[in-house]
């Protein structure tokens, strides 16, 4: 999602974009107003990891030859298998393209814990440390970790993730405070952890008081847990929902809960506040490190009391002051996060980096 925002932010500017990745078709792919032509990379995948790898890194490579003097910048969206190749490439000599890797997730879902799984961890650390010419980190505590496997941080840049800013088209009014949450529904998103706040406060809400927007391998295992916990009826599962049916949902509810484990930079939060939204986040070090207690509630990682109490807060003040939080978490959205603001920033960054011989 944040790639295409970026691309077609670039390509509204008058930027040319080709698009290579593995589960890619035929193409083009149509983003926005635009056509953007797409490569395929093919790997072997009946040859096991290692040669899935050789395979991935064969293909990768020729495509990149074969643009090698169209392109101007090479952007990666992990700090993973296409930074190293692009690596390799330039240590060789192969290549002469500025390279902006942008690594993704944190703690054990994250690029430095797919680094470490694989051979040659400390070489690759330092080419990429070398080759990169941005690291580009959307959540402060990526910083920490690449700094502690081994990155200097010389070339680190911040710039986080972006959204659209539309305008705002509330529900009706309505008395009880709405939660939601939007989502995959698998472990590191917590939503065993969030069931249990909501226990902890069963006798204070109604019926579809809390929606649950998502689906994922976890879905059978807390729909079970909710009836155990006798809150099945206080909750709305609506499974899967496309982009326009999660702005629906989103415009009906008053406060989103982002109970994760891990996070980087959520996607799912950024919307949730751009809708005017009040948060409540656990303490990923991402979005969170945002939130001041006039926007919403940061709660610790894996702490049910601590979310349950800030579910409780909010249940207990006025719906004016509420809508008054989602306000001004909008505004922050539209202050920091505003996708036209991210493009800028890093076309300035692809930019300066041009002018570095």
């Amino acid at each position: 999602m944040q790639a295409a925002r970026l691309i077609e932010g670039w390509m509204d500017r008058g930027h040319e974009v080709i698009c290579i990745g593995r589960r890619m078709g035929k193409g083009p792919v149509k983003i926005g107003r635009h056509l953007v032509q797409v490569r395929k990379i093919y790997t072997l995948p009946n040859l096991g990891r290692p040669g899935r790898g050789i395979s991935y890194l064969f293909s990768l490579s020729v495509l990149l030859m074969r643009y090698r003097r169209w392109i101007d910048v090479i952007y990666t969206r992990f700090l993973g298998e296409a930074a190293i190749v692009v690596s390799m490439l330039k240590r060789f000599g192969l290549l002469d393209i500025k390279l902006v890797a942008n690594p993704a997730g944190t703690r054990n879902q994250g690029d430095v814990h797919f680094l470490r799984s694989i051979p040659f961890t400390p070489y690759l650390i330092k080419l990429l440390d070398e080759e990169c010419d941005a690291i580009n980190l959307i959540s402060p505590l990526m910083d920490s970790e690449l700094r502690q496997a081994g990155f200097s941080g010389q070339n680190f840049t911040h710039i986080p993730n972006g959204i659209t800013i539309r305008p705002l088209n509330r529900a009706s009014q309505h008395n009880n405070i709405k939660f939601i949450t939007v989502g995959r529904i698998a472990p590191e998103k917590g939503l065993d952890l969030f069931l249990k706040a909501v226990a902890q406060l069963k006798d204070r809400l109604n019926p579809g008081q809390v929606i649950i927007v998502g689906s994922g391998p976890e879905e059978t295992k807390l729909r079970k847990q909710a009836k155990e916990l006798q809150i099945n009826e206080l909750i709305e599962w609506t499974g899967h929902l496309n982009q326009s049916q999660v702005q629906a949902r989103l415009n009906e509810a008053d406060v989103f809960v982002l109970p994760s484990r891990l996070e980087g930079l959520s996607n799912a939060g950024l919307e949730a506040m751009e809708r005017g939204l009040a948060p409540i986040f656990s303490a990923c070090g991402g979005l969170d490190t945002y939130i001041d207690k006039e926007i919403g509630w940061v709660v610790p990682c894996n702490d049910v009391l601590a979310l349950s109490k800030a579910m409780s807060e909010a249940l207990s003040m006025p719906m004016e002051r509420i809508r008054d939080m989602g306000l001004q978490a909008r505004s922050l959205i539209k202050q920091e996060f505003d996708i036209d603001i991210i493009v800028d920033r890093y076309l300035d960054l692809f930019a300066k980096l041009h002018q570095i011989k």
